[in-house]
């Protein structure tokens, strides 16, 4: 729309696909970097209710037979394969209704609110999501300075492409400060907690030179690295988490069932 009313349609078309590319590859980048963890996260669960519909209660009948005092971890053990083997369509029921009930509040107002609130204080993810916000932010921004579009018209149309509903409604109220007389790092410098100070700072120097729409998209393309960085170094730092998580419940499985058996064989 902003390229036929400005006639510069093939510009304008140019550096959409060069927004396109670069989203794409963003999200692309990080989706890949939460793959890897999502999948052995489910396969673990998975193996683990496994473990407990099938081979605990095998296990019990040997502890049944032989009489021995069990110790609490190994109690413990039993009581949820108990739970899991008695109820498992109870639990089902409530880990779908779970789900529900999360979709239908992130998808209310308040939920969704609440829900991105979370997700930016999280460690390391907010930091992710954050980063991908402000590039997408400098990144169309940018664009449609550099097409020729009015400062309000484009502000309102960034607000309406972002993820997090915080920067969406911050947009709002900057494009409003805007319209007063303020200029864009002015407003953006009243959200210290979504703009850090590199961005107020470089959208100054871009506002003084005349040269705002090359200095977003540079922004743009630091704050894609920084992604890039992340997404790159997540796998480094989730696989020895990931580890440790896996080989604290095998080893409190094994010493749940083995230690009865030692018991008995010392006291043998």
């Amino acid at each position: 729309k902003v390229g036929e009313t400005s006639g510069n349609l093939e510009e304008i078309l140019a550096h959409l696909a060069i927004q396109m590319k670069k989203e794409h590859e963003l999200i692309s980048k990080v989706k890949g970097a939460m793959l890897y963890p999502a999948v052995v996260l489910v396969a673990m669960i998975g193996i683990g209710i496994l473990m407990m519909i099938v081979v605990v209660p095998k296990l019990v009948d040997i502890f049944k037979e032989l009489g021995t005092e069990l110790p609490l971890s190994t109690r413990v053990m039993i009581k949820t394969s108990d739970l899991l083997v008695n109820h498992l369509w109870i639990f089902l029921g409530l880990f779908i209704g779970l789900v529900i009930v999360f979709k239908i509040l992130n998808r209310s107002k308040v939920g969704g609110r609440l829900f991105q609130s979370f997700i930016l204080s999280f460690p390391l993810i907010g930091d992710v999501v954050a980063k991908i916000n402000l590039a997408r932010f400098a990144r169309t921004l940018g664009s449609l300075i550099e097409s020729g579009e009015a400062i309000l018209k484009a502000l309102d149309i960034v607000s309406r492409t972002l993820s997090n509903v915080y920067y969406r409604d911050s947009l709002k109220e900057i494009s409003k400060k805007v319209e007063k007389g303020l200029s864009i790092n002015e407003a953006l410098s009243g959200y210290p907690k979504l703009y850090p100070p590199l961005v107020v700072q470089m959208i100054e120097v871009g506002e003084e030179t005349g040269t705002l729409g090359k200095t977003l998209n540079r922004l743009a393309e630091f704050y894609e690295g920084e992604v890039d960085q992340i997404t790159q170094n997540l796998s480094s730092i989730i696989e020895p988490i990931l580890v440790v998580i896996i080989g604290a419940a095998v080893g409190f499985f094994a010493v749940s069932m083995i230690q009865p058996m030692y018991s008995l064989s010392g006291a043998l």
